[in-house]
C-alpha cells in the first residue's frame, strides 16, 4: 500500500514508523525545511518539503497513484483542504486530523468520513484510566497487535444496532461511542446515531477490510 503523510510532526512519524516496518511505502510531506531535512535523514521514506495544501505538491509526491492520504499537519484548515483536494484526485482512503469538530460536516458532506478528533480521543483516554480500563492506553495499542480506529457513522446507519453491523466482531470490537460531549460505553444492543464516532479495536489484518466496510455504506 502507497500511503502519503501530509505533516512531518510526532504523529505523522510514528505512523509513517509503524507503517514503514510494515512493509508499506511511505512519502512524508513537511512544510518547515529544516524538519523536512530533519526527517529525511531519520526515515526511511521519501520526504518532500513542501505544503501539501498546494495541488502541485501533492502531484509531485504522486498521489495519484497512491492507495491512501493521512492529513497531520496539525492545523485544521490545511488538513481540510489537503484532504478536499486528494478527494478531487481520486484517492479512495482519506484520513484527516481535525481539533475542531466544527470541520466535520464538511468533510463527511465531501465524503470524507475518517475524522479523528484528538480533544475527543484525549478525553476517551482520560476517561478509560479513570475508570482503571487502563488497557485502552493508545501507545499500548500502537504497539501491540491491536489498533484504536475511530469510525464516523453515516445517516445510512442510523438506528442501527451494534450487533446488526455487517463486521467479523471476532477481529473488530467497537468499545465506545462518542457522542457530541458525552462518552458511551457499548454492548452489542447499543443503538448507533447519525454522526456518533464509533472506537473499535481492531486486529491490523482486518482494519482495511473494516474501513472498507464503513466506505461502502455511503454508497
Amino acid at each position: 500500500m502507497k500511503v502519503i503523510i501530509a505533516g512531518g510532526g510526532d504523529t505523522g512519524v510514528e505512523l509513517a514508523n509503524t507503517l514503514i516496518s510494515e512493509g508499506h511505502e511511505v512519502i512524508v510531506i513537511e512544510k518547515d525545511k529544516r524538519r523536512a531535512e530533519e526527517l529525511a535523514e531519520k526515515l526511511d521514506c521519501l520526504v518532500i518539503h513542501g505544503n501539501a495544501a498546494h495541488p502541485q505538491v501533492l502531484e509531485e509526491s504522486g498521489i495519484g497513484e497512491a492507495d491512501a492520504l493521512v492529513a497531520v499537519t496539525g492545523n485544521d484548515r490545511d488538513n481540510v483542504i489537503i484532504s478536499l483536494i486528494a478527494k478531487t484526485m481520486g484517492v479512495k482512503r482519506i484520513i484527516a486530523e481535525i481539533e475542531d469538530p466544527g470541520y466535520n460536516d464538511l468533510l463527511i458532506y465531501m465524503g470524507v468520513s475518517n475524522i479523528i478528533n484528538p480533544s475527543r480521543l484525549i478525553s476517551f483516554q482520560a476517561l478509560s484510566m479513570l475508570k482503571d480500563f487502563n488497557i485502552l492506553n493508545l501507545s499500548i495499542i500502537l504497539r501491540g497487535n491491536t489498533r484504536l480506529l475511530p469510525i464516523k457513522i453515516t445517516r445510512s446507519l442510523d438506528g442501527k444496532k451494534l450487533k446488526e453491523l455487517d463486521i467479523d466482531f471476532d477481529k473488530a470490537r467497537p468499545i465506545l461511542v462518542l457522542r457530541g460531549d458525552e462518552s458511551i460505553f457499548v454492548d452489542e444492543n447499543t443503538t448507533i446515531r447519525y454522526n456518533d464516532t464509533v472506537l473499535f479495536l481492531v486486529k491490523p489484518q482486518y482494519q482495511d477490510e473494516l474501513v472498507r466496510k464503513f466506505a461502502e455504506e455511503q454508497k
